[in-house]
């Protein structure tokens, strides 16, 4: 389970945390000055500290850095009920993960907890090649395999990690780019420096540069206060760019500047920022192809080009499915607390010829459904999802009646889209979007009485983007029950 440090001399605001936080989802830990904190830090491991810049005894920057001296590569996140433009650039300039103002919004304060918490896992967390007696390990993301396509990908981690150059990472979507850049990392010459990853194709155009580069205040609409980017945040470390090749020509030209000279200037600024940090980038695209058309800079990709490792696709490495179907059932047998521990010669056979255009992501799903479906230790054919399997669900009373209820569904969701076209909507697919997932999130959470975890795992999605969701809906849990209850 997680577990958070929160140092503040306000009684109120560690009794807000422990409420925001239940113990069912995070383990808090308090302190009230920097001598306490660091006390706790040294005794025990912590996921992220948030901290107050006013202190009895020291100053939360003052913290920042003690505890950056024990640890960088722990997230810490300031706050302060009395913020200046000037504090906010120097607390990011020393190495915190973000910056709130109080009072905290709870929505807030729950997003930024949760990308930090990200943070810390891949960091922290140990992305490594696991041995024979290693795959039904639970403390980390293994790379798993013996065919000699991800034989090659270890000797190249293993070639590349000690040598401070960029790498390329190449490989279809869900092949495990993140786990091979955490590896690299973990085993380089600054993995006791912070590791921060940007996924460029998850961030709006217009806001993805000023997430690398940070932006003046004034520098666009919503630059409410000058911001510092990713690039010098995480200098000294290494920046993980997931999805590159989903960049504006804008962007690849910065990037570009920034791994020919290490520096840059931030959105709508002039002053020239220094930064050392090692790149590794990935994409699923094909750059070479992209290039040719003109849309990715050739100059751009040959600097990325230093070292290039090539993921295989998991239908190319079918003999490794015996191992990865293990070690995964082991995990979500754990995490639901089901005593599955096999799969059937059937199931294997169809897991065997299923094609994987999702990968090992689509592979991690369709054993996580299984485990769900399962009543029994055994993963039998009609466990798994139809796409896979061929079979098609049982159709009881109950699910009889949750089919009639959908038609219902589709037609009143048809008069709503009949009724926008006539009022003359103009984003009418965001709408349907949302009206769709707003019935679908508050069903689900009532379904398990609002308990976020469970509700993620049903949903198939992280917590933290659970929780944006909700918040971009208006939806709260105790909301989402009572509407579901009338």
């Amino acid at each position: 389970m997680p577990k958070l440090l929160v140092v503040d001399d306000d009684k109120l605001i560690l009794d807000c945390f422990r409420y925001a936080f239940p113990p069912e989802e995070i383990t808090l830990e308090t302190a009230t000055s920097a001598a306490h904190a660091i006390t706790a830090f040294r005794e025990q491991s912590f996921d992220v500290v948030i901290a107050d810049i006013r202190m009895p005894d020291s100053s939360g920057l003052k913290l920042l850095q003690d505890l950056h001296a024990i640890d960088a590569r722990v997230p810490v996140i300031l706050m302060t009920g009395q913020g200046t433009a000037n504090t906010a650039i120097e607390a990011m300039q020393y190495g915190a993960f973000e910056y709130l103002l109080k009072p905290l919004a709870p929505d807030v304060l729950r997003s930024v907890v949760d990308r930090a918490l990200e943070s810390s896992r891949m960091t922290r967390i140990p992305a490594r090649i696991a041995s024979d007696s290693e795959r039904d390990a639970s403390d980390g993301d293994l790379l798993i395999g013996q065919c000699p396509a991800i034989q090659e990908v270890y000797r190249q981690i293993g070639r590349v990690a000690g040598q401070d150059v960029t790498v390329l990472i190449l490989g279809e979507s869900g092949t495990g780019k993140e786990v091979a850049a955490r590896a690299i990392y973990q085993h380089s010459r600054r993995s006791d420096k912070p590791f921060l990853a940007i996924n460029c194709a998850a961030i709006p155009e217009s806001l993805l540069e000023s997430e690398l580069f940070g932006h003046e205040k004034g520098s666009f609409t919503g630059a409410e206060r000058k911001r510092v980017g990713k690039f010098e945040q995480c200098d000294g470390g290494t920046l993980f760019l997931d999805e590159i090749g989903d960049m504006t020509p804008l962007t690849q030209t910065k990037v570009l500047r920034v791994l020919q000279d290490q520096q840059f200037e931030r959105v709508g600024g002039s002053e020239t920022v220094h930064t050392k940090v090692r790149l590794i980038a990935a994409t699923s695209r094909p750059l070479a192809a992209m290039m040719e058309q003109g849309t990715f800079r050739s100059d751009l990709y040959y600097r990325l080009n230093v070292y290039t490792i090539q993921l295989p696709p998991l239908r190319e490495r079918t003999k490794d499915l015996p191992l990865l179907v293990s070690h995964f059932l082991g995990r979500f047998g754990r995490e639901l607390d089901k005593p599955v521990r096999d799969v059937s010669l059937e199931a294997m056979d169809l897991l065997m010829r299923y094609q994987w255009p999702g990968n090992i992501r689509e592979l991690q799903s369709v054993l996580k459904h299984a485990v769900v479906e399962a009543n029994g230790s055994v993963i039998l054919p009609e466990f798994l999802p139809e796409t896979v399997s061929g079979i098609p669900p049982v159709l009881t009373p109950t699910s009889a009646a949750h089919t009639c209820s959908d038609l219902e569904s589709d037609e009143a969701i048809t008069q709503f889209i009949q009724q926008r076209i006539l009022a003359g909507s103009e984003n009418l697919y965001d709408e349907v979007i949302q009206r769709v997932e707003r019935t679908l999130l508050t069903e689900v959470l009532h379904r398990v009485e609002g308990n976020i975890s469970r509700a993620s795992v049903i949903l198939g999605i992280s917590r933290s983007t659970l929780r944006v969701k909700l918040a971009a809906l208006g939806i709260t849990l105790d909301r989402a029950v009572r509407l579901t209850e009338k």
